[in-house]
């Protein structure tokens, strides 16, 4: 069994030669411990917080813990942040919501590769309890389908959290209380994910993946990237605790040295006299989609210590951004047209068109006829929006056309000839 430990900086920084490529858990928090020392202590507090919450599970007999004081089942309502630079990362809804079902099959411990678990660790396999589901409601109150597409002119997004703020490419996080964030974009190579956890700032709250891994893929893609991820966002570590031999904090998962890769098979001890050796088939590994496919009971009460009152996931548990019904859709304002007034035919010689189209109505409105030298020779009311003006018994010379209160910065100029 494991010792849980108070996280700190030290450890959280620890053993940055383990980081791998595809998630970088590590490196992101240190750049926001770099950031923003003061998160140190904030993460210092939740994990008090987690373990103080922490109910002790045996191994296999999960069903029989004491209930947690949070609902056996939670929704958390999600939105999903489209960033994408050519065509083809606008991914359909079709992959979504594959991606979701998928999500949450693995979460609740359904999925068709559970048959696939040695015997000897399937009594510790955990329905987690958590179902994610796009939102119907947005941070306005309006109807949402949970999806929000932009186009942006970054090719590759690195973990710097520039997609998640509009002003520099990416797209604003919505209330991180009532959803969860997950942006999904094209990253630099070899990054496929990383995740906020518990504790750092709402605006950058959530989950980022690599476009190529969201969703249900041909081949190994099983879109566990996604699975993992989130599983950090709840709070769990790298199975190996992100050090040799090293502490994730959960007390059913055995100890082993580093990351596993590729699909191994067989017991893989890699830390002194575990029973069985690695669980590689965990999705806090770094093995294959193909070859993870379980969460423990210890994490799942880890996970779900997060929704504890006090907890930092807590706020979720009362989120609207499914159940609420949204305000009706906003009656749109139709784009004002500008004015536009002319005359024509110019020159003319016995009739002249005044057209008036957009803006204000000039019916009613009095019009005046002056020469070139400022005498008046003809006032008129405007009855049409295309008034003929009589000008046949006029000299031949340059007019002007003055439209009171219409706003024309300059009266209008024709030719009688």
């Amino acid at each position: 069994m494991k010792r849980l430990l108070l996280a700190s900086l030290a450890l959280l920084l620890a053993y940055m030669g383990f980081a791998q490529n595809n998630c970088r858990y590590q490196e992101y928090q240190q750049q926001q411990l770099t950031a923003n020392p003061g998160l140190a202590a904030i993460y210092d507090k939740i994990e008090q917080f987690t373990r103080t919450a922490q109910t002790n599970i045996i191994a296999g007999n999960g069903n029989n813990a004491a209930p947690l004081p949070v609902p056996d089942n939670i929704t958390i309502p999600v939105v999903v942040h489209i960033l994408y630079n050519q065509a083809s990362q606008n991914i359909a809804e079709e992959r979504i919501l594959a991606q979701l079902e998928s999500l949450n099959k693995d979460f609740e411990a359904s999925t068709a590769d559970m048959a696939k678990l040695p015997v000897y660790f399937r009594p510790f396999v955990a329905n987690v309890g958590i179902k994610f589901q796009l939102a119907k409601v947005d941070p306005k109150g309006f109807a949402t389908s949970g999806i929000v597409r932009k186009y942006t002119g970054i090719q590759n997004f690195l973990y710097d959290d520039r997609v998640k703020n509009s002003s520099r490419g990416g797209d604003d996080a919505w209330d991180s209380d009532k959803y969860l964030n997950i942006w999904v974009c094209n990253t630099v190579s070899g990054l496929l994910g990383y995740s906020s956890i518990p504790g750092g700032a709402k605006e950058i709250d959530g989950v980022v993946i690599n476009t190529g891994v969201f969703g249900l893929g041909t081949g190994t893609n099983k879109g566990r990237t996604l699975v993992h991820e989130i599983g950090h966002w709840l709070n769990l570590r790298h199975i190996w605790g992100d050090g040799y031999c090293g502490d994730d904090y959960v007390d059913d998962t055995p100890k082993q040295q580093m990351a596993n890769r590729g699909c191994p098979s067989g017991e893989k001890k890699t830390c002194g006299s575990t029973a069985h050796g690695d669980m590689y088939m965990n999705f806090m590994d770094f093995t294959d989609d193909a070859c993870m496919y379980m969460f423990t009971f210890g994490q799942r009460q880890r996970m779900r210590n997060q929704f504890e009152i006090g907890g930092p996931r807590h706020a979720l548990l009362y989120s609207t951004a499914i159940t609420a019904l949204p305000l009706p859709a906003p009656i749109p304002v139709p784009e004002e047209v500008p004015m536009q007034v002319s005359l024509y035919p110019n020159p003319t010689v016995n009739t002249v068109i005044l057209q008036t189209t957009g803006g204000q109505n000039l019916l009613g409105k009095t019009a005046k006829l002056f020469t070139q030298t400022g005498q008046l020779v003809q006032s008129f009311i405007i009855q049409s929006n295309r008034q003929s003006i009589i000008v046949s018994n006029l000299k031949n010379g340059v007019y002007f056309l003055a439209i009171e209160n219409a706003g024309l910065t300059t009266p209008l100029r024709f030719v009688k000839q």
